[in-house]
């Protein structure tokens, strides 16, 4: 009898040499440690983030102070000499404001709060136009218990002299009465030096017009800014290197409005390493790649512990990130995660393939961990960043395909990356 035919061996179809492809290379479960530390870390931020926007953000205030609304002062007047029952309101002439501002950022973890120093002045004046003399009284409201420097250099001048002030009955405003001839002007100063929170409001008074109303306010230390509701945008806005001046002037106003901005902000740091966490299993399959390549290249495949610690270790850089970034500046914390990690991952699958060039393994790091990252930091290129590293990863795809030397590796490589069977003999027959 002769032989039976012998049945050539089986090749697996291409979803089945992928999948064993990924199980070899230990994909799915370095993916599931990336995937699992990232996820940690970014629900700690977000809830952290919670936590700033209430209970953090009252303990800000408490120590520091709280969002500044300055309303206007108010005049009051009575004919000189009468009995009177009630005060009648009087206008301003004259309105001129000046704040400067310089920011104290207040960082509690990874959140910076907009805390600031500023010195108001304030230039008023009216004139009587009245038929006779008329006596008032200077009311400027003030909110002691949110500014507890609020008065430690208030100045007062009446006619461009020093006069006293009390603070009335409440205690949250200060009072001056006197007397303007008829015809006369009078002119009130007032200055004094506080410190606020995220914002500064100016509130003109809502039932009375206002005449010749300017705002001066200058920022140091931050420039971008922006407007709190319902109130009316700067006439001008002239930025600076780390400053930022806001004018607004009305020759009159029928009603009164508000004036005020949102004092410059730091990066919130949080949302950055949250974004960074959410997004990392995406570069890291690009490492996984890489290192299934210098495994193909060295004929070296890692083991599961080796693959799954290069994993621990990237997802390990976010938590890194984030601790050390609740106790130092936020870029000093990503140098020396970006750059520690990475020469421990570096160094150890250096150990793995000794032939393998440094240059080319802190390539890898940079491109798979560096690249991504920054591009978070620097939210206004984010695309262009990302589109730059593809292209970069194209082009070289591109150059590697034309070498003799990859060309000749991959043809080597037997159909779905198994063994090469051995040839069947005459005599295994």
């Amino acid at each position: 009898m002769s032989p039976e035919p012998s049945t050539p061996p089986r090749v697996p179809g291409p979803s089945r040499r992928a999948l064993s492809w990924l199980v070899r290379h230990h994909v799915f479960g370095s993916l599931l440690i990336v995937v699992f530390a990232t996820a940690v870390i970014a629900s700690q931020v977000v809830d952290r983030t919670e936590f700033a926007n209430s209970e953090l953000a009252r303990d800000v205030e408490e120590r520091w102070g709280a969002p500044v609304t300055q309303p206007a002062p108010s005049l009051r007047y009575v004919q000189s000499g009468t009995i009177f029952t009630e005060l009648k309101p009087l206008p301003f002439d004259k309105q001129h404001v000046q704040v400067q501002a310089g920011m104290n950022y207040r960082k509690r973890g990874l959140r910076y709060f907009s805390g600031f120093d500023f010195t108001l002045s304030a230039d008023y004046a009216v004139v009587n136009r009245e038929g006779h003399d008329i006596d008032v009284a200077f009311i400027f409201p003030i909110e002691v218990d949110k500014s507890q420097v609020l008065l430690s250099e208030l100045q007062f001048l009446v006619n461009g002299a020093e006069s006293d002030l009390d603070l009335g009955e409440s205690g949250n405003r200060l009072v001056w009465t006197g007397r303007i001839p008829q015809g006369a002007t009078s002119t009130f100063s007032i200055r004094y030096r506080a410190r606020g929170l995220d914002s500064f409001v100016y509130k003109l008074d809502p039932a009375l017009p206002a005449r010749d109303v300017r705002l001066h306010l200058a920022v140091q230390g931050g420039e971008n800014f922006d407007y709190p509701p319902h109130v009316l945008a700067a006439s001008s806005v002239v930025p600076g290197r780390d400053t930022v001046a806001l004018d607004w002037a009305f020759q009159s106003l029928e009603s009164g409005v508000s004036l005020g901005v949102i004092l410059p902000s730091e990066e919130a740091y949080d949302e950055v390493v949250a974004t960074m966490a959410r997004r990392a299993w995406v570069p890291f399959l690009g490492l996984v790649a890489l290192l299934a390549a210098f495994s193909i290249r060295h004929r070296r495949p890692l083991a599961f512990h080796e693959a799954y610690l290069v994993a621990a270790a990237y997802g390990f850089f976010f938590v890194l990130l984030a601790y050390l970034a609740a106790f130092m500046n936020f870029y000093v914390a990503y140098a020396l995660a970006t750059c520690g990690l990475g020469a421990a991952v570096v160094l150890y699958v250096k150990r793995l393939y000794p032939e393998e060039r440094t240059s080319r393994l802190v390539g890898v790091w940079a491109a798979t961990l560096g690249v991504p990252t920054l591009a978070v930091i620097l939210q206004g290129y984010t695309g262009l960043i990302y589109t730059l590293e593809i292209l970069a990863a194209l082009l070289g795809l591109m150059a590697l395909s034309s070498r003799a030397s990859v060309r000749a590796l991959l043809s080597d490589l037997p159909p779905g990356g198994q063994p090469p069977h051995a040839p069947v003999t005459q005599e295994a027959r």
